[in-house]
């Protein structure tokens, strides 16, 4: 189940919610009343279902080979300042 969310941008509320597409891939997507913002794919190689690698891989490799920040609202918030402008 996809959570929505409200975030307020410059004074404007839009929703935006998550969703995995892949073990490796997320789709981003916000809105303003019913009208779509944006919609984007984010790397997100989710630490769960990676776990084994994780645990017994070369830090330096997994820095350079995962991306494991999970998407935040200061990241949607600039996605929807570009998109609107």
């Amino acid at each position: 189940m996809t959570r929505i969310r409200e975030i307020v941008v410059d004074g404007v509320t839009y929703r935006w919610s998550v969703t995995p597409i892949d073990p490796a891939w997320v789709r981003v997507r916000a809105w303003r009343g019913r009208e779509p913002i944006v919609e984007e794919r984010i790397r997100f190689d989710d630490p769960w279902l990676n776990f084994g690698p994780l645990l017994t891989g070369d830090p330096e490799l997994i820095e350079r080979n995962f991306s494991l920040e999970p998407v935040r609202p200061r990241q949607v918030a600039e996605l929807i300042r570009r998109a609107v402008s």
